[in-house]
């Protein structure tokens, strides 16, 4: 099975996070957008994972716990691929939390990417827009998660 470690929203910050994923959808020509019920923000990927290594994930999210964060989505950015996405400002308490996280499932024998964590909100996987157009800005003001 898929895993990954991943911080849900409430209704009411996914129901303002919709509505930019509807602005950047609206502007595009194709793209497989995010469904509101999946938005979260990754802590870690773990990849095709044996269903006798859960109790090993399970045992390195006991050792890192993580207590209530304050995010800012402020903004809007694309990765390589049309994968268009939402960050939050610099949240000091979130990267030590996925930090601990990170080593207590490599502790684990979990195989995570060395690059650094870059903490995000997918929108849209392969978003095309319109030759030569580039979307309008999709965020008016930050959005507190």
């Amino acid at each position: 099975m898929r895993l990954f470690v991943g911080l849900p929203f409430p209704h009411p910050v996914r129901r303002e996070l919709l509505l930019v994923r509807k602005g950047l959808e609206r502007q595009a020509v194709k793209g497989k957008f995010t469904d509101v019920r999946n938005f979260h923000l990754t802590l870690a990927f773990l990849g095709e994972v044996a269903q006798e290594r859960l109790p090993a994930a399970f045992a390195a999210l006991e050792a890192a716990p993580m207590g209530p964060l304050e995010l800012r989505f402020q903004r809007v950015g694309c990765f390589p691929g049309g994968i268009w996405f939402l960050s939050p400002e610099p949240c000091p308490a979130l990267m030590e939390g996925q930090e601990r996280l990170a080593r207590a499932l490599r502790r684990e024998g979990f195989s995570l990417p060395e690059q650094g964590y870059v903490p995000h909100l997918t929108l849209g996987r392969k978003v095309v827009f319109p030759p030569g157009r580039e979307p309008a800005p999709l965020l008016g003001r930050a959005i507190a998660a």
